[in-house]
């Protein structure tokens, strides 16, 4: 799974002419992977500035908050995994008719 989301930002830095000397994609690839899952949007964009990197100044990025958010939502939508409920939930036609009753 590492790999796959170390590619999908590899691309998304190519696709706008970025360079990753260091490796960032591999180090945020690691910690997306083993930490998205337990930690909210404001923690893990947290986590994602704690990553020692060159990244940011070599390429000049003005606004680093904005492009992390803007990558965070991409990875999101490609590879967060949505959170299942141990027990079914009930139709809400079926707790209205327990409700009555």
């Amino acid at each position: 799974m590492i790999f796959a989301i170390q590619t999908y930002i590899e691309d998304f830095f190519n696709s706008r002419g970025l360079d990753d000397s260091d490796q960032y994609s591999v180090a945020l690839a690691k910690l997306y992977d083993l930490h998205r899952q337990s930690k909210s949007d404001p923690e893990f964009l947290g986590a994602m500035k704690r990553v020692r990197t060159v990244f940011y100044k070599r390429n000049e990025l003005a606004d680093r908050n904005a492009f992390d958010r803007k990558l965070l939502s991409r990875l999101d939508a490609k590879f967060k995994k949505k959170v299942y409920r141990s027990s079914p939930r009930q139709s809400q036609q079926r707790l209205r008719l327990r409700a009555v009753a």
